[in-house]
């Protein structure tokens, strides 16, 4: 028999609601007569067929009602049409006519339902099959299908690892080139920095000798100040916050070969990518501090305040030793039994006893005078020096600096060219007395109150 969908739908539901109703005959609870307005239900009290029924979340129990036409309900001119072939009594309650016939629901027969149920039409999804006509066993696309069906439309997709592949396929072609292809170079290192963010990816590149076959090579190229420059950057971005990266880079020399490279750089750009490199791989990680920052070390590092380039990049220097004193500091302090084992680590370092002999404290303060005349109309970098040296006053360099004339002199001409810069800009005018502030702290921590004149 075939029937309209939406007259099955209509059987259904009656059929839905005449089993409720034959699980309450029996009962000795009154029959339930319903309205237009939510009504409690008793324990096994039974109910017709075709009610809106829901539990009250705030009382817990179940209510009925009649169904409202916008619910699907009979509105108050038309009535439930007939099924072909079926008389309205048919459609009466349980415990009617209908319930002395085993072999009907709601006045239909099992069977002709069950017949149908058969032509109820259901999502179908054709599977795909694959050459030799065995089908897939699955409407989902796997990998390699989708790869090849983007590769027909000319857009290739490849996974993380298939592209570093071809990377450094890419990357060893193009050095071969006399001179070098300079734009292949630096699409290569672009594309390569921006895997190496990915913590994973920075691991496989160290695994699938990236170093030793792209960085060391690069850093190599004596003249080719670019190419140094870019795989420095590309270092300093594989180890940034990659604890499993420095451990690696150390166990293959990593850390004595970023040293030379910071040594050799003479250039702004250069110098800048090498104490990014370098300054990622110390920071927060004793071992290499232990390695790295030794008398040698230093004096790599005091070496960029002598060199011509410019003052953002010396001031890197101050702020890196900065950081390392603050971290060493953290480690120290910390209380818990947890960090027992890290505390011997960074006492291991001997950081305060290296800056101590390599006279820090001195040539920190040479560089700070004679650059006096450059940080005043650089408000940032001032703050950013100031902010430093204030870390590094702690426990290390207190007693040199205030029986240093020249430091004070330096920090007044500092504080007095802020006072009369201080309305030029009404938006600077908050940042340079935060800046101004943090000088005088300074001064009164190392001299007492400040005078009004040098």
């Amino acid at each position: 028999m075939d029937l309209p969908v939406w007259k099955l739908a209509l059987v259904l539901s009656v059929l839905v609601g005449s089993i409720s109703t034959k699980a309450g005959t029996g009962s000795n609870e009154p029959k339930f007569v319903a309205t237009h307005e939510w009504q409690e239900l008793k324990e096994g009290q039974p109910i017709p067929q075709g009610l809106h029924v829901r539990i009250n979340l705030t009382t817990g129990k179940k209510e009925a009602k009649l169904l409202d036409p916008a619910d699907g309900g009979p509105s108050t001119d038309s009535s439930l049409s007939m099924v072909p072939g079926e008389e309205l009594k048919d459609h009466q309650a349980a415990g009617a006519g209908a319930a002395s016939d085993p072999q009907t629901v709601a006045g239909m027969k099992l069977e002709a339902l069950r017949e149908a149920l058969k032509d109820i039409p259901a999502n179908t999804y054709e599977e795909d099959v694959a050459e030799g006509g065995e089908a897939v066993g699955s409407r989902f696309k796997s990998y390699e299908q989708i790869k090849q069906e983007l590769k027909d439309a000319n857009v290739e997709l490849k996974s993380d690892s298939e592209i570093m592949t071809d990377l450094f396929a890419r990357f060893e072609r193009a050095l071969q080139h006399t001179p070098a292809d300079r734009q292949e170079l630096d699409v290569l290192f672009e594309d390569l920095e921006y895997l190496a963010h990915q913590i994973d990816n920075a691991l496989q590149f160290i695994d699938r000798g990236g170093v030793e076959k792209i960085v060391w090579p690069s850093l190599n190229r004596t003249g080719d100040a670019q190419t140094r420059t870019r795989a420095l950057k590309l270092l300093g971005t594989i180890v940034q916050n990659n604890p499993k990266a420095k451990v690696a880079l150390v166990e293959r020399n990593g850390g004595p070969n970023l040293l030379s490279a910071l040594g050799r750089a003479s250039t702004t750009d250069e110098i800048s990518a090498a104490l990014y490199a370098f300054g990622g791989l110390v920071r927060k990680f004793p071992f290499a501090q232990k390695q790295l920052l030794t008398p040698h070390g230093y004096s790599v590092l005091y070496g960029v305040w002598e060199k011509k380039v410019e003052l953002k990049v010396k001031v890197k220097v101050l702020q890196l030793i900065a950081d390392v004193l603050v971290d060493y500091r953290s480690a120290i302090a910390a209380a818990g039994e947890n960090d027992a084992t890290t505390r011997e680590q960074y006492r291991s370092t001997k950081l305060l006893e290296g800056l101590e002999r390599t006279e820090f404290c001195k040539h920190s303060a040479a560089f700070f005078h004679q650059h006096k005349a450059a940080l005043i109309p650089e408000d940032n970098l001032t703050d950013e020096t100031v902010k430093a040296l204030q870390a590094c006053r702690h426990q290390l360099c207190h007693e040199p600096w205030s029986q240093c004339p020249l430091f004070r002199h330096t920090l007044l001409v500092l504080r007095n060219n802020l006072d009369h810069r201080l309305d030029e800009d009404v938006e600077l005018v908050e940042y340079r007395r935060e800046i101004k502030r943090s000088i005088d702290e300074l001064v009164v921590d190392l001299y007492g109150q400040p005078k009004d004149e040098l």
